[in-house]
């Protein structure tokens, strides 16, 4: 995700674009790939003093690494006085970071969490749905995808490893009656009506980061119900839910009969690395927030839909160009001024959605907005 942030950056005109990773080969892959204004820097993110010195003097960092790393990230964008956004922090990292928010404002930046497809975008798409509404009494949001060429490997990671196998351990999160409540990981089938291409596919609810942020931003205007949930294909999801019943997703230390302690997760990562994690490029993505409450006392459903199709010239598929590109343009509204503001928020409340929106266009994402009654908008049917 992050070298197709770096070449949007580049391709956007950015005049400055450093790539910081610890490791120089993959810095060389992604300059290399890039070109144009990309430089490269290593740089270790766990190394405090050396991140703040090099993100002091930029206008924003994009911070594309695994979420288990945006406090510390965060921290020295503080430090230095540079504006901030990620990825996305799995719901509980997100919470750990609002709680910076007073460490953020009297560093007098903005820190922006989860700019990516979802959490990202689909904040933004619920903020467009919900200026369309007096009282909000339910989000619902849904992530799916369609592939023409399924990845041949044992154990697909499109994304991090990590993220994937937290998804299918941890319990999910949802609002239900007002009231934020945990529900098994991975369960919940639903078959959704995704934008076409995508068409139907079964969604499962997974923990994410919205849920972290949208209750607050929008719990004020008679908020009883959230609900997340993905859809990653039924073979993805078989596959995972397997190995998940097995344990091999523990991060605890198990003992072998000769007594060795290993933990199941980094043998799996192991193994299932080891396989080549080839993706077609060919995949498309669709983000749907369906919100239902009120306008002049009158219900009324707004479903809003993203259809992100492949991107030739940064040579991905819809997901990475979905998740790639949101933070590339947000990071430029960052340096340009048109986010503005000190502290820690999420994309739906600073994010202009009518820019935004256009911005991706421009990249082949595509979003509408329907309106109609309750009901008119066909939220799913559970397994």
């Amino acid at each position: 995700m992050g070298s197709v942030c770096v070449k949007d950056l580049v391709a956007s005109g950015v005049e400055e674009v450093i790539v910081a990773d610890r490791a120089k080969s993959r810095i060389d892959a992604v300059v290399r790939t890039a070109g144009g204004s990309a430089s490269g820097a290593e740089v270790n993110a766990a190394d405090h003093e050396a991140l703040v010195a090099l993100l002091r003097g930029a206008d924003v960092v994009a911070n594309c690494t695994n979420y288990d790393l945006n406090p510390s990230v965060m921290k020295a964008a503080a430090a230095a006085k540079t504006n901030y956004l990620d990825l996305g922090g799995l719901y509980r990292g997100t919470r750990r970071q609002l709680d910076l928010a007073p460490e953020i404002e009297d560093a007098g930046i903005i820190c922006l969490l989860g700019m990516g497809s979802t959490p990202g975008t689909m904040n933004v798409m619920a903020a467009a749905a919900a200026e369309r509404l007096d009282e909000i009494h339910e989000i619902h949001l849904r992530c799916g995808g369609m592939d023409p060429q399924p990845s041949a490997a044992p154990l697909p990671a499109p994304y991090a490893i990590d993220t994937i196998l937290d998804e299918f351990t941890l319990p999910a999160v949802v609002v239900s009656l007002g009231e934020l409540k945990e529900i098994p990981a991975a369960t919940e089938d639903e078959a959704f009506p995704f934008a076409d291409p995508v068409g139907m596919q079964n969604a499962i609810a997974t923990l994410h980061s919205e849920l972290a942020t949208m209750p607050r931003t929008f719990g004020g205007r008679g908020l009883s119900e959230v609900t997340f949930k993905v859809a990653v294909g039924d073979d993805f999801i078989s596959k995972y839910r397997q190995v998940t019943r097995l344990g091999l997703a523990d991060t605890s230390p198990i003992e072998l009969a000769d007594g060795t302690r290993v933990i199941p997760r980094d043998v799996l990562k192991a193994k299932a690395l080891a396989h080549p994690q080839e993706f077609s490029g060919k995949d498309v993505e669709s983000l749907v927030v369906v919100m239902r409450g009120a306008r002049n006392g009158s219900p009324l459903e707004i479903r809003v839909e993203e259809v992100s199709f492949p991107n030739d010239d940064y040579e991905v598929g819809g997901a990475d160009a979905n998740t790639g590109i949101p933070p590339s343009i947000v990071a430029q509204m960052l340096a340009n001024g048109e986010v503005k503001g000190a502290g820690v928020f999420a994309p739906e409340e600073v994010v202009p959605h009518e820019p935004y929106f256009a911005a991706l266009a421009r990249r082949d994402i595509h979003v509408k907005v329907i309106e109609g009654p309750i009901g008119s908008q066909r939220l799913g049917v559970g397994a």
